[in-house]
């Protein structure tokens, strides 16, 4: 099979376009990415927000080394987590620091109905604070 010089050249010109087309394509995802990561949010009273969330960056009461965040986690979260602990009470320890602020300690945890001192201590190495 004979390539003509022409042919040749078509090739090659082509190969090129679609090597610019991606590398352009490149840089133009890099550039949005660096924009969001500089931006800065002002905000007015009649400004509209837009909150672009990650997958990545998504929020949630377990920490990677499984500990509960005590503070953040969801109802689900905590009582899939915790042992003995399940939704009815999980829900109470949601309620209730939404109704009287963030836990700082396991005996504020115990106040609430249904976590006694054996569930704070079967559970006292899976559950943060912070």
């Amino acid at each position: 099979m004979n390539i003509s010089v022409n042919q040749r050249v078509i090739i090659l010109v082509a190969l090129v376009i679609v090597f610019v087309l991606a590398l352009l394509k490149g840089l133009d995802q890099s550039n949005q990415v660096e924009e969001l990561s500089s931006s800065k949010l002002q905000l007015s009273d009649t400004q509209p927000v837009t909150v672009v969330s990650t997958p990545k960056l998504k929020q949630t009461g377990i920490k990677s080394n499984n500990l509960v965040l005590i503070n953040s986690a969801s109802a689900g979260e905590i009582a899939k987590s915790l042992e003995g602990i399940g939704e009815a009470i999980a829900k109470r320890i949601v309620t209730r620091r939404q109704k009287q602020g963030p836990y700082q300690n396991f005996d504020q945890l115990k106040a609430v109905s249904g976590v006694g001192e054996a569930k704070i201590e079967a559970n006292r190495q899976r559950i943060s604070f912070d």
